[in-house]
């Protein structure tokens, strides 16, 4: 038998029945989660690498980041919870969860917003 993912495991696509953003929608989330985690002024060092797009629900959106070599994962983890929270999420719903595995922080995550279209993914901080 196949062991699930952390991402199985959390099944966030449950939380997308209204649908999932796509499109310009989807590229908009792209752009604000790249504005507001590496390119706005942080003392943390953090560069956006790339994303990628999934035709997994539980998991659309990859976003990968590098942070400076003397950054905590716990400072990572706050860095990026704040940013979410704060500009990155949408207002209607959010749901996320934080784990470090092979030294690297990974932030699921999974938004909706009002009117229903919503995002799952993952960051992952380096």
């Amino acid at each position: 038998m196949k062991a699930l993912s952390i991402i199985d495991q959390l099944n966030y696509s449950q939380y997308l029945i209204h649908g999932q953003s796509s499109g310009d929608n989807l590229l908009g989330f792209e752009i604000d989660a790249n504005v507001y985690f590496c390119c706005m002024e942080n003392n943390l060092g953090c560069d956006f690498f790339y994303q990628e797009r999934h035709d997994d629900a539980n998991c659309m959106l990859t976003l990968c980041c590098k942070f400076a070599h003397n950054v905590s994962h716990q400072q990572i983890a706050d860095y990026l919870e704040e940013k979410w929270l704060q500009y990155i999420c949408y207002q209607e719903f959010e749901k996320h969860y934080i784990e470090v595995v092979n030294n690297q922080l990974i932030f699921y995550y999974v938004t909706r917003s009002i009117s229903g279209l919503g995002v799952t993914g993952k960051i992952v901080a380096t």
